[in-house]
């Protein structure tokens, strides 16, 4: 599995649902996502944008069977799930793709 970034943009019918009865979102959060197979690192809120964001351990699989399920509830007006690497894993990618330039030859 690798490292995931988790976005979803609520919507304004989520936001009268969480005033109107505030719960642990970041619960109801993690809750889909370890039925999903889904390890859950961290569950952050930015009031800024409207978002909940999620650092997770995943598969692509996994998340988008994670996506049709939270979007399918329309609570959320968007959402996407980013792949993260660290600096060390984006050198050797760099390094890597080194040795092949000028290997591929393009159409034409």
């Amino acid at each position: 599995m690798s490292l995931y970034l988790a976005r979803a943009k609520y919507n304004g019918k989520a936001f009268k649902g969480m005033v109107t009865e505030p719960s642990d979102r970041a619960a109801a959060a993690k809750q889909i996502a370890n039925a999903l197979g889904i390890e859950v690192q961290q569950v952050y809120f930015s009031s800024a944008t409207g978002e909940i964001l999620m650092i997770m351990d995943s598969t692509p699989e996994k998340n988008a069977q994670m996506l049709m399920v939270v979007m399918s509830t329309e609570t959320f007006d968007d959402g996407s799930i980013t792949d993260l690497m660290t600096a060390g894993e984006m050198k050797s990618a760099m390094e890597a793709a080194g040795t092949l330039l000028g290997s591929y030859k393009p159409a034409g």
